[in-house]
């Protein structure tokens, strides 16, 4: 069983890294797109939708996919002064519950809302994916929203991974402590 943990958790973790770098690379397609709107905008007096709608999908995509990233690396927000006065053996049991009654289900109640969304932006907009849709500015707003929601989607299921993750990794830590309790406690008994 801890074998499996471990694999999943391996798996889970590869997947998010690549992740992670890909959102990294979209800041330069952000920074590109931003600076080509600025340029256009500002020396030509044009305004192009499609680049401004694209650093906006741009950061919606650093975002999420450095939300799971984060989770992995430990990086992510947390209350230091309350974790480093506990155990280690307590730490990991608040991982497991963070991960598995805090971070899965709002990643599911994320990815249950946006898809709905979506949905229901689909059936609104029927020409949604029709060549007179990207002539109508109003319509590419539509576009980048639906291409964003579907985003969405994606990385809280890349969330909700990362979360089960940790979830094994604090398992795997917390059988390590056990055994570890365990051997000291033999010792002692050998030793009196």
């Amino acid at each position: 069983m801890l074998k499996f943990f471990e694999r999943v958790s391996s798996n889970i973790d590869d997947l998010t890294v690549k992740a992670g770098k890909i959102s990294s690379w979209i800041i330069l397609a952000l920074i590109l797109a931003q600076f080509t709107w600025l340029i256009f905008k500002n020396i030509f007096g044009m305004k192009l939708i499609a680049f401004f709608e694209l650093s906006w999908l741009s950061l919606g995509l650093i975002i999420l996919a450095g939300s799971a990233y984060n989770l992995i690396l430990n990086k992510h927000l947390k209350i230091e002064t309350v974790s480093k006065n506990l155990s280690q053996q307590k730490r990991e049991i608040i991982n497991i519950l963070g991960a598995l009654f805090l971070v899965i289900p709002t990643a599911a109640l994320i990815f249950g809302l946006s898809w709905n969304y979506f949905l229901s932006e689909l059936s609104q907009n029927q020409f949604l994916f029709s060549l007179e849709a990207f002539s109508d500015p109003s319509s590419l707003r539509i576009i980048s929203l639906s291409i964003f929601i579907s985003i969405i989607t994606v990385f809280t299921q890349l969330t909700a991974l990362a979360a089960i993750s940790i979830a094994c990794k604090a398992a795997l830590i917390l059988q390590q402590l056990k055994y570890v309790n365990f051997v000291e406690s033999a010792e002692e008994k050998r030793g009196a």
